[in-house]
């Protein structure tokens, strides 16, 4: 994982912004819903629902950090 610190170089904020993205886009691959941020912009959101639209919909919800700690804990 890679940890997003301030007053980094330019090139360490674009690769903490790629390892986010990936982190995002594998969340999605594995049926994971990414909803973005709490309102203090502390915690990311995640989002699981099974059997959707349907009498036993069931629905959890999950909250990390960031992206890349959501796909270590959620998809490995």
């Amino acid at each position: 994982m890679i940890k997003k610190v301030e007053g980094i170089s330019v090139f360490k904020q674009k690769e903490y912004i790629r390892a986010e993205h990936e982190a995002h886009e594998i969340l999605v691959k594995n049926g994971y819903l990414p909803q973005g941020m709490t309102k203090d912009f502390k915690k990311v959101i995640v989002f699981k629902i099974q059997n959707e639209h349907r009498n036993n919909e069931k629905k959890e919800v999950f909250y990390f950090n960031n992206w890349q700690e959501a796909m270590e804990s959620l998809c490995s």
